[in-house]
This record gives C-alpha cells, sequence and structure tokens, in this order.
C-alpha cells in the first residue's frame, strides 16, 4: 500500500494537467513612463505566478508572483525587457507536487507601426519556465516538495539498508548456533581392485 502512494505522488508530480482559461493580457501606455502590460488569470487562481514571453521566446522576459488575493499582476516594459514589439503571458500554479501552466494569452502589441501584427513563433515555448531568484523569494512554494522529497529519498535509503542489515545477521546468527554451511557431498571414484 505504501509502494503505490508513493508511485501516485511521483506520478502527480510528473504529469501536470493544463490550467484554463488563457489569461488576459492589456496594455496600457500613456505618454509618461514605460508600457505596462496587466495580465488577468481567473480569480480562483490568486497567488499565482505570471510570466511574460517575448512571442517566440523559450525563456520569461520577466516572472512575477502576484499577492494572496491578487489575479492579476504588472509587467513594466523599461529599456531592459523591452526587447520585442509582440507579448504574450500565462499563469502557473502549483497544485502541491507540480507546476501546472496555463495555455498563453493572445497577442499584445507594443508600439504598433502600419505593421502592427504579430509574426507567428518560431518555435513555442514548451517546457517548464525556469525559476528566477526573485520568483524564488516570492513564491516559497517550493520548499514542501523539496524537503518532501529529501525525505522520502533519505527514508528509502535507509529502508535498504535496514533490510539489507537484517538479511546479514540473520545469516551470521545462523552460522554461529552451529549450523555448517552449506556444502556439496564429495564422494570418491572406487579404486579398481586388482
Amino acid at each position: 500500500m505504501m509502494r503505490l502512494k508513493l508511485l501516485l505522488l511521483a506520478l502527480g508530480a510528473v504529469v501536470a494537467p493544463r490550467l484554463s482559461p488563457s489569461p488576459l493580457g492589456v496594455l496600457s501606455q500613456g505618454d509618461e513612463g514605460p508600457p505596462k502590460i496587466t495580465c488577468f488569470a481567473p480569480r480562483r487562481y490568486a497567488g499565482s505566478t505570471f510570466d511574460l514571453f517575448a512571442v517566440g521566446a523559450g525563456v520569461p522576459a520577466q516572472s512575477v508572483s502576484a499577492e494572496q488575493d491578487q489575479n492579476k499582476v504588472d509587467f513594466t516594459l523599461d529599456g531592459a525587457t523591452a526587447t520585442s514589439r509582440c507579448y504574450r503571458c500565462r499563469y502557473r500554479s502549483y497544485n502541491g507536487s507540480a507546476w501546472q501552466m496555463s495555455a498563453f494569452s493572445t497577442e499584445i502589441v507594443v508600439n504598433a507601426s502600419s505593421d502592427a501584427a504579430c509574426h507567428p513563433p518560431t518555435a513555442a515555448p514548451t517546457g517548464r519556465p525556469l525559476p528566477t531568484s526573485m520568483t524564488l523569494r516570492q513564491d516559497r512554494s517550493w520548499l514542501l516538495p523539496v524537503a518532501v522529497g529529501a525525505a522520502v529519498l533519505v527514508l528509502l535509503v535507509l529502508a535498504v539498508a535496514a533490510v539489507a542489515a537484517w538479511r546479514g545477521r540473520r545469516r551470521l546468527a545462523g552460522r554461529k548456533r552451529g549450523t555448517p554451511p552449506r556444502s556439496f557431498p564429495m564422494t570418491t571414484a572406487p579404486t579398481p581392485s586388482a
């Protein structure tokens, strides 16, 4: 029964269904200051982490965790992060054993010119987002799964060592009681008589 529970826990960490619906991305661009993209998730995903991707990029330009009671974040596109004209955002939430991610929002066009269309991405990001030091400091939900995983690993190693030690003691105890070790009976060939 314990093995089944461990197997289900491990499978839950690997298989993570996609969150839905997709987030809503809204651009606000005033005369003063850099443009800002606000990404909204459904209210039931308050406290999620949001990733902002330049269209075609595989790594987020920014990752921000929302407050526990908020279902939106603001991304400010300053000179360092304004590498593209088109962006997409997504949100992700931790279910206790794995990150669940939403699909991407529709493209958000920044600084639209005469050709306001976003070109389709060459390779849509499919991998898990890499955590940044900022998101790890803000979102400490990764501590529990890492601690549980380490504890399970230590318990498995200790269980294997205990079983090996127990079997070794049984063998040693059997030999000390005077039972001879297993051997094959020796037979001698009859000597020819003269």
